[in-house]
């Protein structure tokens, strides 16, 4: 049995900036082109994949998640939303509801977090996490029998074939990112040591700890400038060991809803209704969800 996890901010902000503003809520007439093309990217999953078992993670703690309280400058590039995105990503929350799909958000853990919590519990029900997501971050959670869905862009691929693309174990994603740093989320790698050395020196060392623990042999490594290697990893050791920190995805959340929370419930039409047209999309979507419904009737009189 397969569980779709999604990393809904990825599929948010793809519509929020592809699309054009052609939709207004009625209620402050604020833009809503990412909750319809939220909208739309759920229905067609519901569609195609129709599945016993979802779940939608959502980022709120944009500056009180605990990896703030390790490094003030942790994400200090980024914006908070204004009052306009707030809208959407609040409304994108409600329609998750409304489709009968379980949702959840944090204020001290992001996303990522709540995901690999999830797939650490679906494993433990014997089913399989599907992470559906485009961020290589989470790659890191993959394991043997989990899948990795970038939508879109290829078919779910298993932690062998991500290795093949990464260069680097699935297990090992935090550690290069605290080797060569990771500029979107605000977190320092060690200067001078990029991509194509940080996958070589894994390849020869498996974690940062090995590495600082044997620094004194990364001169004889054969990797480029491997004779200044040591001196960059213990100039840099403080703040190579808090970068993984910040780059390492928690499992750990008492928090997150147990598996017989996250079946999907099916849609609520009236409820549904009523959010399209607040959201000002009209009966568009009307069809789709009445087959969805149809389908889940069948599926449930047949079993």
């Amino acid at each position: 049995m397969q569980v779709l996890l999604i990393d809904s901010s990825i599929y948010i902000f793809k519509s929020y900036f592809s699309l054009p503003e052609k939709w207004h809520a009625d209620e402050n007439q604020y833009p809503t082109q990412a909750v319809f093309g939220f909208t739309h990217f759920l229905l067609e999953l519901l569609k195609k994949q129709q599945p016993q078992y979802i779940f939608c993670a959502f980022d709120e703690s944009l500056q009180t998640g605990f990896r703030h309280q390790l490094c003030p400058n942790y994400k200090i590039n980024r914006e908070l939303p204004d009052e306009a995105l707030a809208f959407q990503l609040n409304a994108c929350r409600q329609l998750c509801r409304v489709l009968g799909i379980c949702e959840m958000a944090s204020n001290k853990y992001e996303a990522d977090d709540l995901l690999g919590a999830m797939a650490k519990q679906v494993r433990k029900a014997g089913m399989q996490p599907v992470i559906v997501s485009r961020d290589k971050d989470l790659t890191q959670i993959i394991q043997q029998g989990d899948l990795y869905w970038d939508i879109g862009k290829s078919q779910p691929k298993d932690y062998k074939q991500l290795e093949s693309d990464l260069g680097v174990g699935c297990h090992q994603m935090a550690d290069y990112l605290a080797l060569v740093g990771d500029s979107s989320d605000s977190i320092v790698g060690v200067p001078g040591v990029g991509p194509k050395t940080a996958r070589e020196l894994l390849s020869w060392m498996p974690s940062i700890d090995h590495i600082i623990e044997n620094s004194d042999q990364l001169g004889d490594l054969p990797i480029r400038g491997a004779a200044k290697l040591s001196d960059k990893i213990v100039h840099n050791k403080d703040q190579l060991l808090l970068s993984r920190k910040l780059a390492t995805i928690v499992t750990d959340i008492e928090e997150t809803p147990s598996c017989d929370k996250i079946q999907w419930q099916g849609i609520y039409q009236d409820a549904f209704t009523l959010f399209a047209d607040e959201m000002g999309f009209g009966d568009v979507f009307n069809r789709r969800t009445a087959d969805l419904r149809q389908r889940q009737f069948q599926h449930v009189s047949g079993s």
